[in-house]
Protein backbone atom coordinates (compact mmCIF):
# COMPACT_ATOMS: atom_id res chain seq x y z
CA UNK A 1 0.00 0.00 0.00
CA UNK A 2 2.60 2.12 1.09
CA UNK A 3 4.23 1.44 -2.78
CA UNK A 4 1.09 2.34 -4.13
CA UNK A 5 0.60 5.48 -2.30
CA UNK A 6 4.11 6.93 -3.02
CA UNK A 7 3.49 6.09 -6.71
CA UNK A 8 0.67 7.96 -6.89
CA UNK A 9 2.68 11.19 -5.35
CA UNK A 10 4.69 10.57 -7.85
CA UNK A 11 2.53 10.60 -10.89
CA UNK A 12 0.62 13.75 -9.12
CA UNK A 13 3.66 15.34 -9.11
CA UNK A 14 4.65 14.48 -12.78
CA UNK A 15 1.30 15.99 -14.36
CA UNK A 16 1.08 18.91 -12.09
CA UNK A 17 1.15 22.57 -13.59
CA UNK A 18 3.83 24.60 -11.90
CA UNK A 19 3.31 28.21 -10.96
CA UNK A 20 5.04 30.37 -13.86
CA UNK A 21 7.59 32.79 -13.43
CA UNK A 22 6.07 36.25 -13.21
CA UNK A 23 8.46 37.50 -16.58
CA UNK A 24 7.22 34.75 -18.56
CA UNK A 25 3.85 35.50 -16.66
CA UNK A 26 3.92 38.85 -18.22
CA UNK A 27 5.75 38.24 -21.71
CA UNK A 28 2.48 35.66 -22.24
CA UNK A 29 0.14 38.39 -21.39
CA UNK A 30 2.13 41.29 -23.43
CA UNK A 31 1.90 38.46 -26.40
CA UNK A 32 -1.90 38.02 -25.86
CA UNK A 33 -2.56 42.06 -25.82
CA UNK A 34 -0.54 42.29 -29.46
CA UNK A 35 -2.55 39.49 -30.59
CA UNK A 36 -5.50 41.23 -29.36
CA UNK A 37 -4.41 44.58 -31.54
CA UNK A 38 -4.06 42.44 -34.63
CA UNK A 39 -7.54 40.99 -34.52
CA UNK A 40 -9.23 44.13 -33.89
CA UNK A 41 -7.14 46.52 -36.16
CA UNK A 42 -8.91 45.46 -38.97
CA UNK A 43 -12.58 46.06 -37.39
CA UNK A 44 -11.02 49.34 -36.37
CA UNK A 45 -10.02 50.32 -39.75
CA UNK A 46 -13.29 49.26 -41.64
CA UNK A 47 -14.96 51.36 -39.10
CA UNK A 48 -13.16 54.15 -39.24
CA UNK A 49 -13.34 53.73 -43.28
CA UNK A 50 -16.73 54.06 -43.03
CA UNK A 51 -16.59 57.82 -41.60
CA UNK A 52 -14.05 59.13 -43.60
CA UNK A 53 -14.21 61.08 -47.08
CA UNK A 54 -12.53 59.46 -50.26
CA UNK A 55 -10.15 62.61 -49.75
CA UNK A 56 -9.20 61.61 -46.23
CA UNK A 57 -8.95 57.81 -47.23
CA UNK A 58 -6.77 58.14 -50.65
CA UNK A 59 -4.58 60.67 -48.66
CA UNK A 60 -2.55 60.70 -45.52
CA UNK A 61 -4.96 59.88 -43.31
CA UNK A 62 -5.40 56.02 -44.09
CA UNK A 63 -5.29 54.41 -40.79
CA UNK A 64 -6.03 57.20 -38.50
CA UNK A 65 -9.25 58.66 -36.84
CA UNK A 66 -11.37 60.85 -39.47
CA UNK A 67 -10.87 64.32 -39.40
CA UNK A 68 -14.38 64.76 -40.19
CA UNK A 69 -16.49 62.03 -38.67
CA UNK A 70 -19.12 61.63 -41.50
CA UNK A 71 -21.94 59.87 -39.93
CA UNK A 72 -23.99 60.99 -43.07
CA UNK A 73 -22.33 58.19 -45.29
CA UNK A 74 -24.57 55.88 -43.51
CA UNK A 75 -27.90 57.43 -44.30
CA UNK A 76 -26.60 57.54 -47.59
CA UNK A 77 -26.57 53.93 -47.89
CA UNK A 78 -30.26 53.97 -46.80
CA UNK A 79 -31.39 56.34 -49.10
CA UNK A 80 -29.66 54.98 -52.19
CA UNK A 81 -32.87 52.59 -53.22
CA UNK A 82 -35.51 55.79 -52.36
CA UNK A 83 -36.50 57.96 -54.86
CA UNK A 84 -34.33 60.96 -53.12
CA UNK A 85 -33.05 62.65 -56.54
CA UNK A 86 -29.49 62.57 -57.90
CA UNK A 87 -27.76 59.17 -57.48
CA UNK A 88 -23.97 59.59 -56.13
CA UNK A 89 -23.01 56.05 -57.80
CA UNK A 90 -22.63 55.17 -61.08
CA UNK A 91 -24.36 51.42 -60.79
CA UNK A 92 -27.58 50.83 -63.12
CA UNK A 93 -31.02 52.01 -62.22
CA UNK A 94 -32.34 48.52 -62.09
CA UNK A 95 -30.27 47.91 -58.76
CA UNK A 96 -31.36 51.02 -57.24
CA UNK A 97 -34.99 50.28 -57.88
CA UNK A 98 -34.43 46.78 -56.39
CA UNK A 99 -35.38 48.44 -53.08
CA UNK A 100 -31.85 49.22 -52.11
CA UNK A 101 -29.87 47.69 -48.57
CA UNK A 102 -33.14 47.18 -47.03
CA UNK A 103 -34.43 44.78 -49.89
CA UNK A 104 -30.83 43.23 -50.14
CA UNK A 105 -31.07 42.94 -46.28
CA UNK A 106 -34.34 41.28 -46.24
CA UNK A 107 -33.25 38.99 -49.36
CA UNK A 108 -30.10 37.74 -47.52
CA UNK A 109 -31.98 36.71 -44.38
CA UNK A 110 -34.90 34.61 -46.24
CA UNK A 111 -32.31 32.92 -48.43
CA UNK A 112 -29.79 31.96 -45.16
CA UNK A 113 -33.11 30.88 -43.34
CA UNK A 114 -34.88 29.17 -45.88
CA UNK A 115 -31.51 27.24 -46.53
CA UNK A 116 -31.18 26.86 -42.93
CA UNK A 117 -34.60 25.15 -42.49
CA UNK A 118 -34.39 22.61 -45.40
CA UNK A 119 -30.63 21.90 -44.55
CA UNK A 120 -31.52 20.82 -41.01
CA UNK A 121 -34.30 19.29 -41.63
CA UNK A 122 -32.97 16.83 -44.65
CA UNK A 123 -29.65 16.29 -42.46
CA UNK A 124 -31.86 14.98 -39.36
CA UNK A 125 -33.93 12.66 -41.48
CA UNK A 126 -30.52 11.61 -42.67
CA UNK A 127 -29.02 11.18 -39.71
CA UNK A 128 -31.70 9.30 -37.84
CA UNK A 129 -31.93 7.09 -41.06
CA UNK A 130 -28.27 6.20 -40.81
CA UNK A 131 -27.65 6.03 -37.23
CA UNK A 132 -30.80 4.41 -35.69
CA UNK A 133 -32.32 2.33 -38.29
CA UNK A 134 -30.57 -0.74 -39.26
CA UNK A 135 -30.33 -0.97 -43.32
CA UNK A 136 -27.33 -2.36 -45.64
CA UNK A 137 -25.57 0.25 -47.30
CA UNK A 138 -25.97 2.92 -44.14
CA UNK A 139 -22.42 2.91 -43.81
CA UNK A 140 -21.27 2.88 -47.13
CA UNK A 141 -24.39 5.78 -47.95
CA UNK A 142 -22.65 7.92 -44.73
CA UNK A 143 -19.48 7.83 -46.52
CA UNK A 144 -20.90 9.52 -50.09
CA UNK A 145 -22.40 11.99 -47.64
CA UNK A 146 -19.22 12.79 -46.27
CA UNK A 147 -17.32 12.96 -49.46
CA UNK A 148 -19.23 16.38 -49.80
CA UNK A 149 -17.20 18.08 -47.48
CA UNK A 150 -14.00 17.61 -49.49
CA UNK A 151 -16.16 19.35 -52.50
CA UNK A 152 -15.86 23.20 -52.95
CA UNK A 153 -19.41 24.14 -53.86
CA UNK A 154 -18.01 27.17 -56.47
CA UNK A 155 -16.47 23.90 -58.80
CA UNK A 156 -20.11 23.12 -59.29
CA UNK A 157 -21.42 26.78 -60.51
CA UNK A 158 -21.23 26.11 -64.47
CA UNK A 159 -23.32 22.65 -64.35
CA UNK A 160 -25.69 24.38 -61.51
CA UNK A 161 -26.23 27.25 -63.88
CA UNK A 162 -26.96 25.06 -66.97
CA UNK A 163 -29.74 22.89 -65.20
CA UNK A 164 -31.28 26.10 -63.32
CA UNK A 165 -31.72 28.00 -66.76
CA UNK A 166 -33.50 24.82 -67.81
CA UNK A 167 -35.46 24.89 -65.18
CA UNK A 168 -35.94 28.36 -65.05
CA UNK A 169 -34.91 29.02 -61.71
CA UNK A 170 -31.53 30.71 -62.15
CA UNK A 171 -32.87 33.97 -61.22
CA UNK A 172 -34.58 33.99 -58.23
CA UNK A 173 -34.19 32.78 -54.64
CA UNK A 174 -34.27 29.46 -55.54
CA UNK A 175 -30.97 29.62 -57.35
CA UNK A 176 -29.54 30.34 -54.34
CA UNK A 177 -31.56 28.49 -51.50
CA UNK A 178 -30.78 25.29 -53.18
CA UNK A 179 -27.35 25.00 -53.72
CA UNK A 180 -26.60 26.63 -50.08
CA UNK A 181 -28.60 24.08 -48.52
CA UNK A 182 -27.22 21.09 -50.37
CA UNK A 183 -23.63 22.22 -50.02
CA UNK A 184 -24.05 22.55 -45.83
CA UNK A 185 -25.96 19.23 -45.75
CA UNK A 186 -22.73 16.62 -45.70
CA UNK A 187 -21.28 19.26 -42.33
CA UNK A 188 -24.73 18.94 -41.21
CA UNK A 189 -25.29 15.25 -41.11
CA UNK A 190 -21.43 15.32 -39.81
CA UNK A 191 -22.49 16.84 -36.50
CA UNK A 192 -26.14 16.05 -36.09
CA UNK A 193 -24.35 12.00 -36.05
CA UNK A 194 -22.21 12.99 -33.23
CA UNK A 195 -25.12 14.45 -30.96
CA UNK A 196 -27.69 11.77 -31.89
CA UNK A 197 -24.72 8.52 -31.22
CA UNK A 198 -25.12 9.76 -27.52
CA UNK A 199 -28.73 9.65 -27.17
CA UNK A 200 -29.65 6.31 -26.13
CA UNK A 201 -31.12 3.81 -28.07
CA UNK A 202 -33.39 2.80 -25.28
CA UNK A 203 -35.63 5.94 -25.47
CA UNK A 204 -36.35 4.69 -28.93
CA UNK A 205 -37.44 1.32 -27.61
CA UNK A 206 -39.70 3.08 -24.66
CA UNK A 207 -41.10 5.11 -27.27
CA UNK A 208 -41.74 2.26 -29.41
CA UNK A 209 -43.30 0.37 -26.09
CA UNK A 210 -45.47 3.22 -25.06
CA UNK A 211 -47.71 3.03 -28.82
CA UNK A 212 -45.09 5.42 -30.58
CA UNK A 213 -44.23 5.08 -34.31
CA UNK A 214 -41.33 5.67 -36.20
CA UNK A 215 -42.30 9.47 -37.05
CA UNK A 216 -43.31 10.18 -33.80
CA UNK A 217 -40.30 8.95 -31.99
CA UNK A 218 -38.31 11.08 -34.67
CA UNK A 219 -40.38 14.17 -33.91
CA UNK A 220 -41.49 13.64 -30.30
CA UNK A 221 -38.20 12.46 -29.18
CA UNK A 222 -34.87 13.09 -31.33
CA UNK A 223 -35.39 16.55 -32.52
CA UNK A 224 -36.13 18.24 -29.36
CA UNK A 225 -32.71 16.78 -28.06
CA UNK A 226 -30.75 17.50 -30.86
CA UNK A 227 -31.54 21.43 -29.98
CA UNK A 228 -27.89 22.13 -29.25
CA UNK A 229 -26.41 20.64 -32.54
CA UNK A 230 -29.83 22.16 -34.32
CA UNK A 231 -28.68 25.53 -33.09
CA UNK A 232 -25.06 24.90 -33.76
CA UNK A 233 -25.86 24.33 -37.09
CA UNK A 234 -28.04 27.07 -38.09
CA UNK A 235 -25.20 29.31 -37.03
CA UNK A 236 -22.98 27.81 -39.26
CA UNK A 237 -25.16 27.78 -42.39
CA UNK A 238 -26.30 31.29 -41.42
CA UNK A 239 -22.55 32.12 -41.98
CA UNK A 240 -21.92 30.67 -44.53
CA UNK A 241 -25.04 32.18 -46.49
CA UNK A 242 -24.57 35.63 -45.48
CA UNK A 243 -20.46 35.95 -46.44
CA UNK A 244 -21.47 33.75 -50.24
CA UNK A 245 -20.85 36.27 -53.17
CA UNK A 246 -20.06 34.03 -56.53
CA UNK A 247 -22.93 32.62 -56.08
CA UNK A 248 -25.74 35.60 -55.03
CA UNK A 249 -24.31 37.42 -57.99
CA UNK A 250 -24.57 35.47 -60.51
CA UNK A 251 -28.10 33.36 -59.59
CA UNK A 252 -29.85 36.41 -58.29
CA UNK A 253 -31.57 39.50 -60.76
CA UNK A 254 -31.85 43.39 -58.90
CA UNK A 255 -34.75 42.21 -57.21
CA UNK A 256 -33.12 39.22 -55.42
CA UNK A 257 -29.51 40.68 -54.54
CA UNK A 258 -28.00 39.95 -51.50
CA UNK A 259 -25.73 42.12 -49.08
CA UNK A 260 -22.62 41.12 -50.54
CA UNK A 261 -23.99 42.02 -53.91
CA UNK A 262 -25.07 45.25 -52.87
CA UNK A 263 -22.42 46.22 -51.58
CA UNK A 264 -19.96 45.21 -53.96
CA UNK A 265 -22.41 47.46 -56.31
CA UNK A 266 -21.34 50.22 -54.33
CA UNK A 267 -17.88 50.64 -56.32
CA UNK A 268 -18.36 52.26 -59.57
CA UNK A 269 -16.44 51.74 -62.55
CA UNK A 270 -14.52 55.23 -63.28
CA UNK A 271 -15.39 57.37 -59.54
CA UNK A 272 -16.27 55.59 -56.22
CA UNK A 273 -17.45 56.77 -53.06
CA UNK A 274 -15.18 55.06 -50.77
CA UNK A 275 -16.84 56.38 -47.37
CA UNK A 276 -20.20 54.91 -48.80
CA UNK A 277 -18.49 51.41 -49.52
CA UNK A 278 -16.72 51.45 -46.13
CA UNK A 279 -20.36 52.39 -44.35
CA UNK A 280 -21.92 49.44 -46.75
CA UNK A 281 -19.27 46.83 -46.05
CA UNK A 282 -20.01 47.80 -41.93
CA UNK A 283 -24.13 47.21 -42.06
CA UNK A 284 -22.94 44.00 -43.97
CA UNK A 285 -20.42 42.99 -41.75
CA UNK A 286 -21.41 43.41 -38.30
CA UNK A 287 -24.62 41.84 -37.94
CA UNK A 288 -22.69 38.65 -38.76
CA UNK A 289 -19.94 39.46 -36.21
CA UNK A 290 -22.58 39.87 -33.33
CA UNK A 291 -24.11 36.60 -34.09
CA UNK A 292 -21.05 35.28 -33.81
CA UNK A 293 -19.70 36.78 -31.03
CA UNK A 294 -22.63 35.52 -29.35
CA UNK A 295 -22.64 32.15 -30.07
CA UNK A 296 -18.97 31.16 -31.17
CA UNK A 297 -18.78 28.69 -27.84
CA UNK A 298 -21.54 26.54 -28.86
CA UNK A 299 -20.09 26.27 -32.26
CA UNK A 300 -16.76 25.15 -30.80
CA UNK A 301 -18.21 22.98 -28.10
CA UNK A 302 -20.78 20.92 -30.56
CA UNK A 303 -17.58 20.87 -33.19
CA UNK A 304 -15.99 19.41 -30.53
CA UNK A 305 -18.54 16.81 -29.49
CA UNK A 306 -19.25 16.22 -33.33
CA UNK A 307 -15.24 15.38 -33.82
CA UNK A 308 -15.18 13.04 -30.90
CA UNK A 309 -18.08 11.30 -30.46
CA UNK A 310 -18.67 10.98 -34.72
Amino acid sequence: MAKNNSNTSFDLEMYSVKKTNKFVKALIYAGLVVWLLIDLFPLYYLFTFSLKSTNEITGSNVIGLPKEWLWSNYGRVFNLGKKTGKNPLTATREFFASGGIERCFSNSVFVAVAAIVICLLAALMATYALTRIVWRGSKTLNSIFMLGITIPMHIALYPLYVSFSKMGIVKGYWGLIIPYAAFSLSMAIMVCTGFMNDIPKELDESACIDGCGLWGTFFHIIVPLMTPALATMGIYIFLQCWNEFMFASVFSDEAHYTLPVFVSNLKGSNITDWGLVGAGLVLATFPMLLVYIFMSRKIQESFMVGAVKG
